[in-house]
C-alpha cells in the first residue's frame, strides 16, 4: 500500500492506496504546524486501527505540502513510523508537467498535483480550479504545457476578513442561500460572499478563455467549496473531489 499526504494551509488530506494504486481510504484533519511527528502518528494510528491497517503494510509514502513549517515533522513521521524515505512533490521531480523557465520552480505542489490529477482523469486541456485557503486557476493544454494561471483569496479568507475588520459583523458559515435579498446581517453576509464569489469565479474563467483563444477547454473544480459553487454557475464542466489525491499517487508512480 501507499500512504499519501496532501498538506494544505487549512486541512491535511490523508489517503491510503492499494497495490494497484486505487484509493481505499481517506481522512481529513486540521493543519497544525505545531504538531510533532509523534502527535501525527497517534492521529493516523487511530484511523488505521479502525480499518485494520498496519504501518508495516506500506511500501511507500508521498507528500504534497504548501506548509514548509510542517515538512520536518512529516519527513520524520515517514522515516520513523513508516520506515520509508518519502517522495516530496515539487517541480524538481518527474511530474510530466512542462513549465517554461524561469517559472519552473515557482509552481506550488498543490497546483502541480491538481494538474497531474486532471491529466490522468483525461480532462485536458483544462482550467483547473482549486477552492482552498486561496483559490487557484491553472490552464494546462493537452500536451501538459503549463500556460499560466490566477491566484485570489478564498471565500473563507474573505469571510474571516469581514469578521476581523468590521467590529459589528459576525463570523458566518459559508452556506447555500435561497435569495440575494437577505433580511438579517448573517443572511446578507452569506449572500454577499456566495454571489460575489460566483461572480469572481465566472469573470476569471471568461477572461482566461478569452486570453487562451479557444473554447474546447474543460473547467475542472476541486476543493471544499467546489460542489456548492457548481450549483450556481454554468461555467463548470467537472467537479472532482479526488483530483488532488489522483495527482499525488500518479507522481508517486512516476518517481517510485
Amino acid at each position: 500500500m501507499i500512504f499519501a499526504l496532501d498538506v494544505g494551509n487549512t486541512n491535511i488530506v490523508l489517503g491510503v492506496f492499494d497495490k494497484n494504486y486505487n484509493l481505499q481510504n481517506s481522512w481529513r484533519i486540521a493543519t497544525d504546524s505545531s504538531k510533532t511527528e509523534d502527535e501525527l502518528y497517534v492521529i493516523i494510528r487511530n484511523f488505521f486501527i479502525e480499518k485494520n491497517i498496519k504501518f508495516e503494510d506500506f511500501k511507500g509514502v508521498v507528500i504534497s505540502s504548501v506548509v514548509p513549517s510542517m515538512m520536518f515533522s512529516l519527513k520524520l513521521l515517514s522515516q520513523k513510523y513508516f520506515r520509508k524515505e518519502p517522495i516530496i512533490v515539487s517541480a524538481d521531480i518527474n511530474t510530466g508537467l512542462k513549465v517554461p523557465k524561469p517559472y519552473t520552480s515557482k509552481l506550488g505542489a498543490d497546483r502541480i498535483v491538481d494538474i497531474v490529477g486532471a491529466k490522468v482523469s483525461n480532462y485536458l486541456p483544462a482550467i483547473v480550479v482549486d477552492f482552498g485557503t486561496a483559490t487557484t486557476f491553472d490552464y494546462v493544454d493537452e500536451s501538459m504545457n503549463y500556460l499560466g494561471g490566477v491566484i485570489c483569496p478564498g471565500i473563507n479568507i474573505s469571510s474571516e476578513a469581514l469578521y476581523q475588520k468590521a467590529a459589528k459583523l459576525p463570523r458566518v458559515e459559508i452556506d447555500d442561500v435561497k435569495t440575494s435579498l437577505g433580511m438579517d446581517t448573517t443572511s446578507q453576509i452569506q449572500a454577499g460572499l456566495l454571489y460575489g464569489f460566483v461572480g469572481q469565479f465566472e469573470n476569471i474563467i471568461k477572461q482566461m478563455k478569452k486570453d487562451i483563444g479557444r473554447e474546447d477547454v474543460k473547467v475542472v473544480l476541486t476543493g471544499g467549496l467546489a460542489s456548492l459553487l457548481n450549483k450556481y454557475s454554468d461555467e463548470v464542466d467537472v467537479v472532482d473531489s479526488e483530483l488532488t489525491l489522483k495527482g499525488i499517487i500518479e507522481i508517486y508512480k512516476l518517481n517510485k
